[in-house]
Parts: structure tokens; C-alpha cells; sequence
């Protein structure tokens, strides 16, 4: 037996699900945060482009852990309808920020 072999059998499926959760919720706070900090940013500078920025980080960092815990590890829905869920977000997320960038700035 390989040393990779007898790491995977040595892994405890209940910590890593643990570990991947804990990340998650992780993943959706740094989301939220980054996409309050550019909303505040919205507010003091009246940009609608960083509107569309905090818009999109939302979308991409937040969602998808969100719809993970929600979805996945609460409801128990389909690991592919979760997936499904998270993949739109984020290229929902995408345009939002590419919109964002693109979009000349009014004064």
C-alpha cells in the first residue's frame, strides 16, 4: 500500500464534512463582508457601478455557501440541484461585476 493510499484510509468522513461545512460558512461570511464593504462603498461615493460589484461578490462568495448549508446540509436536496444553484449564482455574479467595471462612471 502507497502512503497516499493510507492517508485516505485514515481520513474520518464525519471531520472532513465538518471541516467542508466550517468553510463554507467561512466562505459566506468573507462573501457578505466583502460585498458590504463595496455597498458602503456605493453609499459614500453614490457609484453605481460598485452597486453592481458588492451585487456580484454577493452573488459569487455568498450564495453558493449559503445555498450549500441551506439546501445541501439542511434540506437535504440533491447534491446536483445544490450544485446547479451555486453555478448560476456565480455567473449571475460574473456579469454583475464585469457590468460594474464596464459601466462609465456618471458625475
Amino acid at each position: 500500500m502507497t502512503t497516499f493510499e493510507l492517508l485516505l484510509q485514515s481520513i474520518d468522513l464525519d471531520t472532513l464534512s465538518r471541516i467542508r461545512t466550517a468553510s463554507e460558512l467561512i466562505s459566506v461570511a468573507l462573501g457578505l463582508t466583502i460585498s458590504y464593504l463595496a455597498y458602503l462603498g456605493y453609499r459614500r461615493n453614490q457609484s453605481r457601478p460598485m452597486l453592481f460589484i458588492a451585487l456580484g461578490f454577493a452573488l459569487i462568495l455568498g450564495v453558493p455557501g449559503a445555498a450549500l448549508v441551506i439546501l445541501g446540509f439542511g434540506l437535504n436536496v440533491p447534491v446536483p440541484i445544490v450544485n446547479s444553484v451555486g453555478q448560476v449564482s456565480e455567473l449571475a455574479g460574473l456579469v454583475a461585476i464585469l457590468y460594474g467595471l464596464w459601466t462609465p462612471q456618471r458625475t
